[in-house]
């Protein structure tokens, strides 16, 4: 097991575990025994899909678990849209905040059965086995859909091919140029002590951030999950919109995001002043095509707007502050401090990841997915929606994921900090459009704040699984 690996094993807390989950809404599935043996299958080919944590030896290394157990691995259940502790949200809050048990390999599969033929499924695999960009493509493989995905493996083969020939072309003529000039030799070894002065900078400049963010979003989390996610939103006018304004789509993003959080607290008692929220961004390290498991990304920290200001104004900002992070090594100095943490002592390590948690209050991630509609064992995939884990204190996580041509944004969060993500989605949705249309949507920022009571106590009781037969273990995946 990897130190990055480590790290995130050693970050599970009773009331937080470290767990990427991701919902998938299906159309019109025939027969769900099917569904899950296809989605197993090609989990069992990943060697991690079949291996559990071993902690009898120091550090942790992963074990072949053998025989996989369907009955723990793959749950089913019936939900009714009559009865309201059997809505999607609440089901999918409730499996999303237990932990994973280490006896067996760290996944799981929940699928709810709906009305009319519909299924939801949830996906959920410890970060420890991989990140989100890897574990994207873990999905993608589960997909039966040819064609754009060969072309681009295709591709991206052929350019693997000129990108060696190149460096190795380049390896050559600097070995000349050094032969020739002592002094380019001087430069080369001056420059990897260069960047790791540069990177030792970053991280202490992380390390000396304050803790300013908002008391509501610093409180001990409870355990309990809420979550929500908006409907599809066409991508094409947002990438129209950002490019007239000059910013990156992400930027445009953030820029609602901000938006939303600023009134979402104005609208919480003892919260109207909050100008300012620092979120942590992940940041893909991985090179183009690398399909290998574990963690290759580091982490950026962004101090979001979240003041009453113009849309326009916020914009501009968000897109500054992106474009100078963009320019910083801070990414890679966080990634270099999770390998390090992960080689301390458990308890110091907590100690060092709790630290740097502090200094953000949400995690907020925005992955590319496919731009063409998938299948899954002749299922369409509708919509795709995902959250990250967030570490130490740190309680709402927030995703931006782009598939079929739209973009979806999901909340997760900790009851104790944010306890209505449906309206925290419906004020980016309604941010969105006024950066969209803002003479039509001008006029509802006028409105007055509508003041929240506090969260409430209420939680609905799960329903009872749904004894389906869960098909053998394929051959293929016995003999891997």
């Amino acid at each position: 097991m990897s130190a990055v690996d480590r790290a995130w094993l050693e970050m599970d807390e009773p009331n937080n575990p470290m767990v990427v989950s991701a919902v998938l809404d299906l159309d019109v599935v025939g027969d769900v025994q099917d569904l899950v043996g296809h989605v197993v299958t090609r989990l069992s080919a990943y060697p991690r899909f079949r291996q559990r944590v071993d902690r009898t030896v120091e550090p942790p290394v992963w074990r072949d678990a053998g025989e996989l157990s369907l009955p723990y691995h793959v749950r089913i259940y019936h939900l009714t849209e009559d009865r309201p502790e059997h809505g999607i949200t609440e089901a999918v809050a409730r499996e999303v905040g237990t932990a994973l048990d280490e006896q067996h390999p760290l996944w799981r599969l929940t699928v709810f059965m709906r009305d009319a033929d519909r299924v939801t499924v949830l996906f959920r695999a410890h970060h420890a086995i991989a990140d989100g960009m890897a574990l994207v493509g873990v999905l993608m493989r589960c997909t039966d859909t040819p064609g754009p995905d060969r072309e681009m493996e295709a591709r991206l083969v052929v350019r693997r091919l000129f990108e060696r020939l190149d460096r190795a072309a380049g390896t050559l003529q600097t070995a000349l140029r050094i032969v020739r000039d002592r002094a380019g030799w001087r430069e080369r070894v001056a420059m990897p002590l260069r960047q790791g002065r540069e990177t030792a900078l970053a991280f202490g400049r992380v390390l000396s951030l304050p803790q300013d963010n908002p008391g509501c979003l610093r409180r001990p989390l409870c355990g309990e999950r809420r979550v929500a996610w908006s409907a599809a939103l066409p991508l094409a006018p947002i990438k129209t919109r950002a490019r007239r304004l000059g910013v990156k789509i992400n930027d445009l993003f953030l820029a609602a995001l901000a938006g939303a959080i600023g009134r979402y607290l104005r609208e919480t008692p003892g919260n109207a002043d909050a100008a300012n929220l620092r979120i942590s961004i992940p940041v893909n390290l991985r090179k183009p095509a690398d399909g290998e498991l574990g963690n290759c990304f580091g982490l950026v920290l962004l101090d979001l707007p979240v003041e009453e200001i113009g849309w326009r104004e916020r914009v501009a900002l968000v897109g500054r502050r992106m474009a100078a992070l963009k320019r910083s090594p801070e990414a890679r100095a966080t990634l270099l401090g999770l390998a390090a943490a992960g080689r301390l002592p458990v308890a110091w390590e907590k100690s060092l990841v709790n630290y740097l948690a502090g200094k953000a209050a949400a995690v907020v991630s925005n992955l590319p997915g496919p731009q063409h509609a998938l299948t899954i064992a002749g299922a369409r995939i509708g919509n795709l929606v995902f959250w990250p884990p967030q570490t130490a204190g740190i309680g709402v996580g927030i995703s931006l994921f782009s598939y079929d041509g739209r973009v979806t944004v999901g909340v997760s969060a900790d009851r104790a900090l944010l306890d209505d993500p449906a309206r925290l989605v419906a004020l980016f949705e309604d941010e969105l459009m006024l950066i969209l249309h803002p003479r039509k949507h001008a006029a509802r920022r006028s409105r007055p704040a509508r003041l929240r009571t506090g969260p409430s106590t209420a939680r609905p009781p799960s329903p009872a699984p749904v004894r389906v037969p869960v098909p053998a273990r394929p051959a293929q995946a016995r003999r891997g």
